[in-house]
C-alpha cells in the first residue's frame, strides 16, 4: 500500500470532509488583514482545517523564512479527537504554533462559525498590536 500524498486535495476523488468548514473559514478570513494566509483542509490521518498564516507580509520575514515572521498556525478538527461527523454541532480549534512574538489563544470547542470567528478576532488583534508597535495609525480592513 503506498502512502498518501500529504499534499492532496482528496483521495480517490473524494472530497475531504471538512471541506465545507474549510470554504467558510476561506469566505470569513479573507479580509482579516493577514500579511499572508492560506487555509486548507486535508483528511490523510485525520479530518482537519489548517490556517496558517503571518501578520507582516512575505517581504518582511527575515531572510525570507515563513517561522521567522509572526506566524500562526491554527487547527480546527473534530471535537474530542473523534472523527469528524457533519451533523457535529462542535469543532474544536487551537493554535498549534506560533511566534514567541504573538499572543496567547485559548483552545475553544463550540460551532465551527464561532471558532472562526475566535480565529478572525485574536488576527485583528496581532495584526493592531504589530501596527501600533511601528507606529502606524489605523490599520485599513480590520474589524470592530
Amino acid at each position: 500500500m503506498a502512502v498518501q500524498d500529504i499534499d492532496r486535495p482528496d483521495v480517490s476523488g473524494t472530497p475531504p470532509k471538512m471541506a465545507a468548514i474549510c470554504e467558510q473559514a476561506q469566505a470569513a478570513l479573507e479580509d482579516c488583514a493577514a500579511g499572508f494566509l492560506r487555509i486548507r483542509t486535508d483528511d490523510n490521518t485525520m479530518s482537519s482545517v489548517e490556517v496558517r498564516g503571518t501578520v507582516e507580509r512575505r517581504e518582511d520575514w527575515s531572510n525570507g523564512i515563513f517561522q521567522n515572521g509572526r506566524y500562526f498556525i491554527f487547527f480546527i478538527r473534530p471535537e474530542k479527537g473523534r472523527h469528524y461527523n457533519p451533523d457535529d454541532t462542535k469543532v474544536t480549534v487551537e493554535l498549534s504554533s506560533s511566534s514567541y512574538k504573538t499572543g496567547k489563544f485559548r483552545k475553544y470547542t463550540g460551532p465551527p462559525a464561532r471558532c472562526i470567528d475566535r480565529i478572525r478576532a485574536w488576527i485583528a488583534t496581532e495584526v493592531k498590536g504589530y501596527y501600533a508597535d511601528r507606529g502606524f495609525g489605523e490599520v485599513p480592513g480590520l474589524p470592530d
